[in-house]
């Protein structure tokens, strides 16, 4: 079996292609606008909740840090202080968490994270859990049943909802074939008790190539769960592992089902497309989860939460001023209406720059250069920026590239970036140029400014 697992695993990446194109059509870029002014409109609209829940990952309770333990505490006080003012429904139904609950899986992490569940958990709040890697490192399968008294692949129903979870496999980390064969038969079961709901899922690690970082952080049994999934359009799949920004516009993704990333309490990491770095620096100040809702016609919107700011976050678009993000399914049986699919390119232009934005120079030496600018703008996210500096006399000859993330993922986000660049050869005179990105990494047209390296 383990030989079988392998090559199952080698053969996940390639084959993955075929997820883009398992239940998705092309879609115009007139489909997609309408798609995408269609639930617009729709989260305008009045949503009446009869149901919610909060989702939170990679939590990483520590023993030697108390940090994400006041986190987690925090998140309680949070969402009930929010569905104690709600004018309509007053209840969280449940709460889900997906994995890495525990840095290392250690007893003395699991004291803690009960202390907390035990202390904040209303008796109305059904605990849902299911284990990520890192529990591994100590005490494995047997330390997570024994702390948490939960099925490590639950399969729970609240208040008529589904919902399914697959814990990590101990012998690979991730999931067998015989977990992937029970996912199977539990959506079917729970399809065939109501096919109009939403049927929630959950795994630790991403689905590949779908939300954002999920290039990078993955299951290896991607392709097979997706294959599953696939079948029903109202799957909606909850995953973390990444410690993606929650506020990232391709934090949710629809092809022929929907996957939506879960945040992290402990730290940011970025996808492996920008610059040298995946971990930023203030990394630390990281802290979201999501309150998810449905009303009566199986309308889902979902709310992403910063808990440093103590509120709901707002959208990464510049032109939005100070919107709430939103995210909401209007139809879950109709992959037709999905909002959220790669489509999105089309419609999602190149960040620019305002008239008058400008390039400061703020020091020059022989081999480098701190420069500043201030944030372009877009309607969606600037999500980074490409500086590069070429020899003014040679400028086919010598050029230094450096690319830099916007911090869209902090709340307030900055309102001039600052970067310095080295690897300057003295008395030589270079063109800058300053370009911004969106998440699709498509760019926008530059800002410039010429200087001479001292010497």
């Amino acid at each position: 079996m383990t030989f079988i697992r392998r090559i199952i695993t080698i053969l996940s990446l390639p084959i993955a292609l075929v997820m883009f194109l398992t239940g998705l059509s092309p879609v115009t870029k007139d489909q997609q606008k309408t798609r995408e002014a269609a639930v617009e409109a729709s989260t305008q609209a009045d949503f009446v909740p009869v149901f919610r829940f909060a989702v939170a990952s990679d939590v990483h309770i520590s023993a030697g840090d108390q940090t994400n333990t006041e986190r987690f505490k925090k998140l309680f006080d949070s969402v009930y202080r929010y569905t104690d003012g709600h004018p309509t429904y007053n209840l969280l139904d449940a709460l889900v968490l997906t994995g890495d609950n525990c840095d290392t899986g250690a007893d003395a992490e699991y004291e803690l994270l009960k202390g907390v569940i035990g202390e904040k958990k209303r008796d109305e709040t059904t605990l849902i859990a299911i284990m990520g890697n890192h529990e591994f490192r100590e005490t494995a399968h047997e330390g997570f049943v024994r702390h948490m008294g939960q099925a490590l692949d639950p399969h729970v129903v609240v208040k008529g909802f589904h919902f399914i979870g697959l814990s990590p496999d101990p012998e690979d980390t991730w999931h067998t074939p015989k977990q992937i064969n029970w996912m199977s038969a539990q959506l079917r079961e729970a399809a065939a008790d109501d096919p109009d709901r939403p049927i929630f899922t959950m795994q630790h690690g991403h689905i590949w190539n779908t939300v954002y970082v999920s290039r990078s952080w993955y299951t290896q049994m991607s392709l097979p769960l997706h294959m599953v999934y696939a079948r029903y359009p109202q799957v909606i799949n909850f995953s973390g592992h990444s410690h993606g920004p929650i506020n990232n516009p391709l934090n949710i993704w629809q092809n022929s089902y929907t996957q939506v990333g879960a945040g992290t309490l402990n730290y940011f990491e970025m996808e492996r497309d920008i610059g040298d770095e995946t971990v930023p620096a203030g990394a630390r100040n990281a802290a979201q989860f999501l309150i998810v809702e449905v009303d009566a016609e199986n309308r889902v919107r979902f709310l992403p939460y910063n808990l440093l700011t103590d509120d709901f976050m707002r959208t990464a678009a510049s032109t939005d001023g100070d919107k709430q993000l939103i995210w909401q399914i209007d139809d879950v049986t109709d992959k037709s209406t999905f909002a959220y699919t790669s489509a999105r390119k089309h419609t999602d232009g190149a960040p620019w720059f305002e008239a008058g934005d400008a390039v400061s120079i703020e020091g020059v030496t022989a081999n480098s250069v701190t420069l500043s600018f201030p944030q372009a703008e877009d309607d969606v996210c600037v999500y980074g920026y490409r500086i590069e500096l070429r020899d003014a006399e040679h400028p086919l000859k010598k050029k230094l590239t450096k690319e830099i993330y916007s911090e869209y993922y902090f709340e307030p986000m900055p309102e001039r970036l600052r970067v310095t660049v080295e690897g300057l050869t003295a008395g030589t005179v270079y063109d800058v140029t300053v370009t911004p990105l969106n998440v699709w990494l498509d760019a926008g047209e530059p800002i410039a400014c010429r200087i001479t390296a001292q010497g």
